[in-house]
């Protein structure tokens, strides 16, 4: 402290001089005292202001961070809290949140969580990166990713917390739905029948399911993991599996290629493999996966309809060609048979003009037996020829107007028609391809039935129509469905395949005449024609005969049996 008093020179011992040159100093250190005390005052405030502007900052950055951040102290109370972790906490105000504990927002069982990790930090066991979860107001998970630091005051003693917590819910709801959707995806791998494996580019084994595994002869992934086709396969095969993977990873895809390998037997096991190439991220190829389909019963089926097909293939041509030779063999042998039979007949009729009288009446009956079984048997031997003639002595198609040849069988059965009181009516008919000559056999055989297998009591009628439809799969090809319907007796159907056979017959020889050869010849001519026929009737509800045949054919018919016909004329 500064005083006014003059000391005098007599007491201190100084001169006057001297004592003024001491003030003057003492002056000037309070002046520079006051200088140096009002720019220390000067930067305390500004650095005040700098400290209250970076505070400004701090949180007006941690405010606005999407993380929750926030401050306890060392009783677990919240200090400080961020708006996002006040949305956690369902605060409106920081100040509803400063001085409470975790077990004022979260069940017990989290609080007791969250305080046992607070108690390790406040113990210097800092928290980087815990993933943990608190339930929302729907009682959901809600995950935060969570590091916590201990907060020390100058004098670096522990004094609380500080934490940040960044909301992972969605990369954990994303990363749970990856992990559902690979264990579903493993669960189809491994639960297929095909082989499903992946390769690195080195040709190592990096996934193998079990269909893959059992071919492999390991028990466990672990065994193929790692290894390569040289580790499991003969030399040979892995080579050529390893030049097929290549191709794969210079990103030449492999699809449904056939392979092999060999069993324990040595047997071959065929699979229909397909490999893709296996890219990263960025699009580099980083190696292969592959799918092999076991196939090797399809192979072995595929072997045994090939030699089955070839069996077949020789047995129709045997087929065809026995054929052949019986067709051949029933027209000579009806051919053939004609001469003596006619001879039987010629000299039957001679031995009764000439010695009629001499024969008792037994010898006559006798004679009338055999001239009426050799009648019967040229009939057969005729309708023989014919049958046998639809493909040995067929003609070339011709464009058949069925209308006209209708109209001849008319004529020619025109006797018949008069004698029975009958009907036939005609309706349009078309003009087709066909073997003009087996037509009129064909209609006059049908119409010739309905007109035989009459009742006794009502006159036939016969209706012979035609129509034009499309053939089933193919629209574009036209047939023509000709039907020939009656009043007549009729027949069960479950006779139906056994009428169209040769010498069947559903009657005795007494009551309808005939060799039982008409329908078994009309359906020849129809298959020769590239047809078919069937018939709809019930007994006494008269009958339908229904034909269907191609309208037009890409070729002309030809003779089956020009070659061995050819051959027997140039045998002696």
């Amino acid at each position: 402290m500064l005083s006014n008093e003059v000391v005098p020179p007599s007491q201190n011992g100084q001169s006057t001089g001297s004592l003024e040159s001491s003030r003057g100093t003492g002056i000037n250190a309070q002046l520079a005292l006051r200088q140096s005390c009002d720019e220390l005052e000067k930067r305390v405030a500004e650095r005040t202001v700098e400290l209250s502007q970076e505070r400004l900052v701090l949180r007006m950055l941690i405010d606005n961070l999407p993380d929750c951040i926030y401050a306890k102290d060392t009783a677990g109370r919240k200090t400080m809290a961020n708006p996002a972790d006040l949305a956690n906490l369902h605060c409106q105000t920081e100040a509803e949140a400063i001085g409470k504990t975790d077990f004022d927002f979260f069940p017990k069982e989290i609080a007791e969580k969250f305080w046992a990790d607070d108690q390790k930090v406040i113990q210097g066991e800092p928290v980087i990166d815990r993933e943990e979860y608190f339930l929302n107001d729907a009682g959901e998970r809600h995950w935060l990713l969570t590091s916590k630091l201990p907060l020390r005051d100058q004098n670096g003693k522990i004094v609380g917390l500080v934490g940040i917590s960044r909301n992972i819910t969605g990369r954990k709801q994303a990363e749970e739905s990856l992990a559902r959707e690979r264990s579903l995806l493993r669960t189809l791998i491994d639960s297929l029948p095909d082989c499903i494996y992946a390769k690195d580019a080195t040709g190592r084994k990096t996934m193998a399911n079990p269909g893959d595994l059992k071919n492999l002869k390991c028990q466990t992934e672990a065994e193929a993991i790692g290894k390569t086709d040289f580790d499991l396969f003969p030399k040979d095969i892995a080579e050529k599996f390893w030049a097929d993977d290549q191709k794969v990873i210079q990103g030449q895809p492999v699809i449904d290629r056939e392979e092999y390998f060999l069993n324990d037997e040595g047997k071959k096991r065929w699979l229909l493999t397909s490999k893709l190439p296996l890219r990263d991220q960025t699009g580099k190829i980083v190696g292969l996966v592959g799918i092999g389909r076991d196939i090797t019963e399809r192979k072995q089926a595929e072997d045994d309809l090939r030699s089955s097909e070839e069996k077949l293939r020789q047995f129709t041509v045997q087929l065809e060609r026995s054929n052949r030779e019986l067709q051949d063999f029933a027209y000579v042998a009806s051919h053939d048979l004609q001469e003596p039979l006619r001879k039987i007949v010629v000299f039957g009729e001679r031995l009764r003009e000439k010695n009629s009288e001499a024969l008792g009446p037994e010898a006559l009956d006798y004679l009338d037996r055999m001239q009426r079984a050799a009648a019967r048997m040229q009939i057969l031997i005729n309708d023989l020829l014919t049958f046998s003639r639809v493909t040995t002595k067929a003609q070339p198609f011709t464009s058949v107007n069925l209308a006209e040849v209708a109209s001849g069988v008319l004529e020619d059965l025109e006797g018949r028609i008069e004698l029975v009181k009958g009907r036939v009516e005609l309706g349009a008919l078309p003009v087709i391809d066909a073997e003009a000559l087996q037509m009129r056999q064909l209609l006059q055989n049908l119409i010739g039935n309905a007109l035989k297998f009459r009742r006794p009591e009502e006159p036939p009628v016969v209706k012979v129509e035609a129509q034009i439809i499309s053939a089933p799969g193919t629209p574009a090809n036209k047939l023509c469905r000709l039907t020939v319907s009656d009043n007549c007796i009729g027949f069960d159907e479950k006779y139906l395949d056994r009428i169209f056979n040769v010498f069947q017959r559903l009657h005795t020889r007494n009551e309808y005449e005939g060799t039982g050869m008409g329908l078994a010849i009309v359906r020849k001519i129809a298959l020769y024609h590239g047809g078919d026929i069937t018939a709809k009737s019930k007994p006494g509800q008269g009958s339908t005969f229904i034909l269907t045949i191609p309208m037009a054919h890409p070729k002309k018919a030809q003779d089956e049996n020009k070659e061995t016909t050819i051959n027997r004329k140039n045998q002696p």
